[in-house]
């Protein structure tokens, strides 16, 4: 039996996936910037009580940024482990989100979830699983 080749263009899903996952670690490189500078300049005002909690939640976000553009690069490479690895932050944002809206009441968190949704969807669809594998 002679197999076809692997498919050479990127399914529509997956490249709409990698948009918002660019668009995320843009993102966080600005929040965490931010972040920062907020830390630098409460210090500066001898502000000093939740300088380190300001300090770990940026360099969360750095991280984050940092490891989603890794896996955007990688996925486009067909590397599967960085599909994985974009799923398990998109998880852990989807996490993330259900605890600030169930503790804060907040709603800020369920953009968020969706985003993380769409994109493991995604990630995780028959046609992407297959394209990164080379099948």
């Amino acid at each position: 039996m002679v197999q076809s080749p692997p498919s050479v263009r990127m399914p529509g899903g997956l490249k709409g996936a990698l948009v918002a996952v660019w668009l995320q670690a843009a993102v966080n490189l600005v929040v965490a910037i931010v972040m920062f500078g907020m830390n630098r300049s409460d210090s500066d005002h001898g502000y000093t009580d939740d300088r380190a909690l300001l300090l770990v939640a940026a360099w969360a976000t750095l991280v984050a940024a940092v490891l989603l553009a890794a896996g955007a690069l990688g996925t486009a490479a067909r590397r599967d482990w960085a599909r994985r690895t974009v799923i398990g932050l998109e998880l852990l944002s989807i996490l993330s989100g259900v605890v600030l809206t169930l503790l804060g009441g907040a709603t800020q968190g369920l953009l968020g979830m969706v985003v993380a949704a769409a994109v493991i969807g995604g990630f995780s669809s028959t046609r992407a699983i297959g394209w990164v594998r080379g099948r």
